[in-house]
């Protein structure tokens, strides 16, 4: 029953991020972290600006999870679809991804190795 409500959780973030997104060409989002960057840093600094709104977005939906009680894998897939979002609007660099996966990786890598083979003194 658990894993149902994370699946169908994951699936209404997809759709609605995919719903919110409308397709990478969507000027109306792409123009929002110039107008951050014009409010807090008089258009000197897009890069922060995008990724402050790119932080929050991240922060709020990790805060969404964890308040719902979805477990760290399912909470990890949907902030790593939710950054991919954010990279093709424009908002993240792709590296940032990178970054993210590798360390992620580096985390679970012994414990998801045990979970495919089976073994259960592993991670």
């Amino acid at each position: 029953m658990h894993y149902a409500r994370t699946g169908i959780l994951a699936i209404l973030a997809f759709y609605f991020f995919f719903y919110l997104v409308g397709g990478a060409e969507a000027s109306p989002y792409q123009d929002i972290p110039e107008g951050v960057n014009e409010a807090l840093f008089d258009g000197s600094n897009l890069f922060a600006s995008q990724m402050i709104l790119a932080g929050a977005i991240l922060a709020s939906i990790g805060l969404a999870l964890s308040v719902g009680k979805v477990n760290f894998m399912a909470t990890t897939i949907v902030m790593l679809t939710v950054a991919s979002i954010l990279v093709a609007i424009g908002w993240l660099d792709f590296w940032i991804i990178i970054m993210v996966a590798l360390v992620v990786v580096a985390m679970f890598g012994k414990t998801m190795a045990s979970w495919v083979t089976g073994d259960n003194q592993g991670g």
